[in-house]
């Protein structure tokens, strides 16, 4: 079982805490699932450096030697998920879908299309709904985007660690490997990523 501190940091042999204030973004008041990413970096460090500038990313980063590093509090919500969400009726369940609405939503313009469809299935619980990033933790993979549709693959001792840690995660917060998603599968992202992701 991990052992977390009240500032929710980790404290494990296998974790270096690199925790950038900057990535964490409000409380996280629950935690329904795990969103796994690539960084389109080639080291970790270059991943660091955009952190220190950037206010997106995760709270765990897999190196590709399979070091594990906490970059933010597993009390605090990272904007990992995307600015919107795909609708998970259409892709997995389509006579769930309220049909109407649907049909509403997907005459209009891909860009308002894409707006609607987010804000119609913020409206939901999870997991009627994919993951946000006010429910779920990220999980960052180093790993160069190849071009549109294809990312590098996931080394084995990333993956090794990523089984390691997805395991701990779903004891500490009572979830399980049904509540682990590839980035592309919430979001609008490169198809490729996190493609050869193991978890399971």
């Amino acid at each position: 079982m991990l052992k977390v501190s009240p500032e929710g940091i980790i404290s494990d042999g296998r974790i270096i805490v690199r925790r950038f204030l900057n990535l964490e973004h409000g409380p996280l008041s629950s935690v329904v699932a795990l969103v796994l990413h690539q960084t389109d970096s080639s080291t970790a460090q270059q991943t660091f450096n955009s952190y220190a500038k950037n206010p997106h990313g995760a709270h765990f980063l897999i190196d590709k030697n399979g070091q594990v590093y906490q970059t933010a509090s597993l009390l605090m919500r990272c904007q990992h998920v995307g600015r919107h969400i795909r609708s998970r009726c259409l892709e997995i369940d389509k006579p769930s879908c309220d049909s109407v609405a649907m049909a509403r939503i997907q005459a209009m313009s891909w860009s308002n299309h894409v707006k609607a469809l987010d804000a119609h299935e913020r409206a939901k619980t999870y997991p009627q709904r994919y993951p946000i990033n006010g429910d779920s933790i990220g999980i960052e993979i180093v790993g160069r985007s190849i071009d549109a549709k294809t990312y590098e693959s996931v080394t084995s001792e990333q993956n090794n660690s990523l089984q390691w840690l997805t395991g701990e995660l779903y004891a500490h917060f009572s979830i399980s490997l049904q509540d682990v998603y590839r980035h592309p599968a919430v979001s609008y992202k490169n198809p490729g990523e996190a493609a050869t992701a193991v978890w399971k």
